[in-house]
């Protein structure tokens, strides 16, 4: 039996509506996969970029982090990160940025405290400083926090107190000649002379990785 003109046409029209509904409901899957994937195509582009950063490769590894942010806006570590290596580019108002966008939606990011801390203290705001440099202790051990508030009591004429965060870093990490150096300083400012000079031979000592002998 022969399909009439109109028939063929009908169907024709089925045929192409149907191809259709095919082709967009594959693009709409196709899509919904995509954005759904964005979270974990942050991460990597986060892990990616830790991994520069850790090279010191600062630049990519902050441009990294942008586009880990664009697909993830809510990517707590990314600004966290982004912000330790603009710190580290030496652009300090970017960093500050991201660390408080990072603090806010996650106060017990220790790191993010101490590094909001370091940018206070190179531009002069003590009481900020060690703000920042408390949350970070409280939250954590942080050699690097007790070292800053440390020398934040030094320019500020409170050697006790700087030592006393100077002893605090020591138990948290025995070898770290900086500390001892920057104790022996303060040992001094005190008329602990011999305590300062012992500090200096440790801290000279470790930075020349000579290890006394017992």
């Amino acid at each position: 039996m022969a399909i009439s003109p109109p028939e063929r046409k009908r169907r024709k029209r089925i045929i192409i509506l149907t191809l259709l509904s095919f082709v967009m409901v594959g693009v709409g899957w196709g899509a919904y996969v995509y954005v759904s994937s964005a979270p974990q195509r942050a991460t990597v582009k986060l892990q990616e970029g830790m991994r520069l950063a850790a090279a010191g490769n600062l630049t990519s590894a902050a441009d990294l982090f942008t586009r880990a942010i664009a697909l993830s806006p809510d990517l707590t570590p990314a600004y966290l990160q982004r912000g330790l290596a603009y710190q580290g580019l030496n652009q300090p108002d970017l960093a500050k940025a991201d660390l408080e966008r990072a603090v806010i939606a996650d106060p017990d990011l220790a790191a993010a405290h101490v590094a909001l801390g370091s940018i206070y203290r190179q531009r002069g705001d003590s009481a900020h400083a060690v703000t920042e440099f408390n949350l970070a202790i409280k939250l954590s051990d942080d050699i690097d926090a007790y070292y800053q508030r440390g020398q934040v009591y030094e320019s500020q004429g409170e050697h006790q107190k700087a030592i006393d965060d100077y002893d605090a870093a020591i138990n948290v990490l025995h070898d770290a000649p900086y500390v001892y150096l920057a104790r022996a300083a303060a040992r001094d400012q005190l008329g602990d002379h011999d305590g300062a000079e012992q500090d200096r031979r440790r801290g000279e000592q470790l930075q020349h990785h000579i290890i006394p002998v017992q």
